[in-house]
Order: C-alpha cells, then sequence, then structure tokens
C-alpha cells in the first residue's frame, strides 16, 4: 500500500517536471522569435523598413534636406523604404527615442534636447557664449567629430549626419522688451529637465515654464507663454513668430543637431544599404549646413517684413549676461558634459581666434 502510494507521489512528479519543462521550452521558442524578429538580418530580395521621426515640421529646411537624402539612399536600393513621420507625430524627442529603442522607429532627427539624452557628452556645444560665429562653429565640430561619433556609439546610436539647428535668439510677445534683463518679467518658456533653459531663465530672473515643443504655440496663443529662445527658421516654421512683436539680435547660443540610427537597425542592414547610406550622405552633408545657414539669414529677413522687432542689447547688458552665463553655468556640478571637454574646445578656440 506504501508502497504503490510512493508510486503516485512519483508520477506525480514527474508530470509536474514535464509541464515545467514543457513550459520553459515555450519561452523559450517564444522569446527566440522575438529575437529573430528584432535582430533578424533582411534578405536582399526582402523589402528594408525604415522609419525616421522628426520635430521638424514637413516644409521646413531639415525635411527637405532629409527627404532628399532618403531619396537619393531610395533611388540607389532598390528595395528600401524609408518612411518619415515630421512634426513631432511621433511625440517628443524623449518619446522618439523610447520608441526607437523599442523597435517602433529607427532613425530620429534631433536638436539638443534629444542629443543630450543620448549622449550628454555632446551637450558642451550647447553651452551659451561658447561661439561668436560659424568658423568657429566648423573647426570645432570638425576636430572633435570623432569623439562626438563616439559617445553616440558607446550608448547605442550611429550618426547619419551631423547639422545643426543653428545659432539661438531669443523672442518675446511683449513688444517693451527691450534687454535681457526684461525677459525675467515674462513667462519664459523651457523644455522640462533642459538644463541650459532651465539655468538660463534663472539668470534672467524667472522660474521657466515648461511646455512640450508641439504645445508651445497654444501656449503662446492662450499667454501661458511670453518669450521663448530658438532658431529664425525653428520659429517661423513652428509658427511661433506670427505672434512675436521683439527678437533680442544677438546670436547668445548655437544648437547643433543629429540624424541618428539605432546602432542594432545599423549593424543589421545589408552591406549594400550601409554603403548606400555612407556614400550619399558623404556628398550630402555639407549642404546640410550651407542651407539650413541660407534659410536662417532669408528667416531673419522674413521676420523684419512681418513687423518683428529686432533689439540690439546694450553692451552693459550684453557683458552681465554672458559674464553670469560663463559663471555659474560654464562648470556647473550639474553639468552633464565632462568639464576637462568644454576645458578642451575652449582651449582649442583661444588658439584658433589667434
Amino acid at each position: 500500500m506504501r508502497r504503490t502510494k510512493n508510486m503516485r507521489t512519483i508520477e506525480k512528479q514527474n508530470t509536474s517536471r514535464k509541464a515545467t519543462i514543457k513550459c520553459m521550452a515555450s519561452v523559450i521558442i517564444l522569446f527566440s522569435l522575438i529575437l529573430s524578429t528584432v535582430f533578424v538580418k533582411p534578405s536582399y530580395s526582402d523589402e528594408i523598413v525604415i522609419k525616421a521621426g522628426s520635430l521638424a515640421p514637413a516644409a521646413s529646411v531639415w525635411m527637405q534636406l532629409w527627404n532628399d537624402t532618403a531619396q537619393k539612399v531610395k533611388e540607389r536600393i532598390k528595395n528600401l523604404k524609408i518612411t518619415t513621420y515630421p512634426g513631432g507625430v511621433m511625440g517628443d524627442e524623449e518619446e522618439m527615442i523610447r520608441k526607437i529603442r523599442i523597435g517602433q522607429l529607427h532613425v530620429g532627427a534631433f536638436t539638443i534636447k534629444g542629443i543630450k539624452k543620448i549622449a550628454p557628452e555632446v551637450g558642451v556645444l550647447d553651452v551659451p557664449f561658447l561661439f561668436r560665429n560659424y568658423r568657429e562653429v566648423d573647426h570645432i565640430t570638425s576636430k572633435f567629430r570623432k569623439e562626438f561619433s563616439d559617445y553616440f556609439e558607446k550608448n547605442g546610436f550611429k550618426i547619419l549626419v551631423f547639422a545643426e539647428q543653428g545659432f539661438v535668439y531669443y523672442y518675446s510677445k511683449n513688444p517693451n522688451i527691450t534687454s535681457y534683463r526684461d525677459l525675467g518679467k515674462t513667462r519664459v518658456w523651457a523644455w522640462k529637465d533642459e538644463r541650459i533653459m532651465i539655468n538660463v531663465a534663472k539668470i534672467l530672473g524667472t522660474s521657466p515654464i515648461y511646455i512640450a515643443v508641439p504645445d508651445v504655440l497654444s501656449a503662446l496663443e492662450t499667454g501661458m507663454l511670453e518669450s521663448l529662445q530658438t532658431s529664425p527658421v525653428a520659429c517661423l516654421s513652428l509658427q511661433w513668430c506670427k505672434l512675436m512683436k521683439v527678437i533680442i539680435d544677438y546670436p547668445y547660443r548655437y544648437e547643433p543637431g543629429v540624424v541618428v540610427i539605432y546602432k542594432k537597425v545599423w549593424d543589421g542592414l545589408p552591406e549594400d544599404v550601409k554603403k548606400a547610406f555612407e556614400s550619399v550622405i558623404k556628398e550630402e552633408e555639407p549642404l546640410y549646413n550651407k542651407k539650413i545657414r541660407e534659410a536662417q539669414e532669408n528667416a531673419k529677413q522674413k521676420l523684419r517684413e512681418m513687423g518683428v522687432k529686432f533689439v540690439k542689447p546694450s553692451e552693459e547688458d550684453l557683458k552681465w549676461f554672458e559674464a553670469e552665463v560663463k559663471q555659474k553655468l560654464w562648470y556647473s556640478a550639474d553639468a552633464e558634459y565632462p568639464q576637462d571637454l568644454l576645458r578642451k574646445i575652449s582651449q582649442e578656440l583661444e588658439n584658433f581666434r589667434k
């Protein structure tokens, strides 16, 4: 009797083990299928689909440049399909980065906000009063290009195009703004967690209002926001400048821009697709900043025609603002970039200016 009971117990244990093994096998098979879906290299005959996202409006210079690049790559690779979602359709830059990492997007065109989320070290280029002109920008971005690319790659992204947003200015709906100090009396916009925007607002004497880029226009229309900083082309493209009365006519800050692809996606592409991208981008990338800079000058002229008042800051106001920024921002404890990198770049610029 006892022996029969023991045999039944053993049979139950065996049945339980078999069920566990079967369950584990199912999990392993499912996991393998997921991996193969994510990481499989498409065969030459399969259609290859690449999805790209950007905050830039569809008609903006940035989207025109990217669309030209994408079209030229597609002409060389007949089974390649590149679908682009402009105008923040895929969300703010932080959301687009999340979607790239889970496979809903593959490529992203990012301003400084997205750059800092992927490679915070490259945020050093965003430091106010670092650059005086585009010659200095070109010198530094060329000399440090390899180092900047390495920062992206270590975090899982490959730079396709290293371009720019351009020099940034302050704008306001308030027609009485005549100085940087005056901006502190207005409701100033900032991206949430964007160190430079937040701390500059504090220097100006105000607490910023955090709003995502797609919602800025409605915030300006309702009066929730009065002042903001961006480039002339972005201000026009996003329709913010139709509400602006004043621009402080000094390019106090520079913003880089990048088009990046997720490294796992890049590594999984066939060699002919990689070569097509690299070849086209080598031809096209020099045109990006040239055309963006031309567009910035045209945008400034358009702003004048719209009646936006260009106000030159006084020498005293500018010196005060620059001194405050350098003292409180350049080497502060909350800097995302390595302070040694800023020192290297600053020293290189000093030598370049001689």
